[in-house]
């Protein structure tokens, strides 16, 4: 499988967020998820095992969550650097 297949098979949610992280969701194709090895199925993906399978984010994120019942959906996260949101607080006063 070429790398621009990949892409087709693989979207991203819409990110939303909380006081301390970002979160986005990515759902694999399933021709995509049999790529994951056997033992990796339903646990966390370290950043050069979900790069590998095409799964393209700025780096930072961290796969911390498996949608146990459906492995091919994959959840992400990334830290709020504390001191841009204060910036911004001080800046809405």
């Amino acid at each position: 499988m070429d790398f621009e297949s990949k892409e087709i098979l693989i979207s991203y949610s819409d990110q939303y967020r909380d006081d301390y992280y970002v979160y986005l969701i990515v759902y694999l194709d399933q021709k995509i998820s049999q790529k994951i090895p056997i033992n990796k199925r339903g646990f966390l993906l370290r950043e050069p095992e979900w790069r590998e399978l095409g799964i393209k984010l700025f780096k930072g994120w961290l796969n911390y969550d498996v949608h146990y019942p459906d492995p091919y959906i994959l959840f992400f996260r990334k830290r709020i650097d504390q001191r841009i949101q204060e910036k911004k607080k001080q800046q809405t006063k």
